[in-house]
């Protein structure tokens, strides 16, 4: 079997699509203004400016939430997994972390953020 000129440009052009998705994907998003917090007693908004400790209380207990840096992160859970904590510290707009045992969510929101984003559809 032998490559013909069409089968070249194929090739060049299914490459460049897949570089142009990976580099659109994983570009820097915008840096996050205000972090929200939902849990079971409601829904909490936060600027990411300054250092706070927060108290979360959720059906299994308290979750320890930090804000700092520009970022949010989990201290503390009473999860079993700890999958909230490792998960590290949330500093993008759109970025979000879940203690779903727990049932606390963190979601970080930019300056312009609307409720309805391209995952919806």
């Amino acid at each position: 079997m032998r490559l013909r000129l069409f089968d070249y440009i194929s090739f060049a052009v299914a490459i460049a699509v897949v570089v142009a998705f990976s580099v659109y994907a994983y570009r820097g998003g915008e840096q996050g203004a205000q972090v929200r917090i939902q849990s079971q007693s409601g829904v909490y908004l936060y600027p990411l400016d300054g250092t706070r400790r927060l108290v979360v209380d959720g059906p299994l207990g308290s979750t320890e939430i930090l804000i700092s840096s520009g970022g949010v992160t989990v201290l503390d859970s009473p999860c079993r997994d700890k999958i909230c904590i490792a998960a590290g510290k949330a500093t993008m707009s759109g970025e979000w972390i879940a203690c779903l045992p727990n049932r606390v969510f963190l979601r970080v929101e930019g300056t312009d953020d609307t409720p309805v984003d391209a995952q919806t559809f």
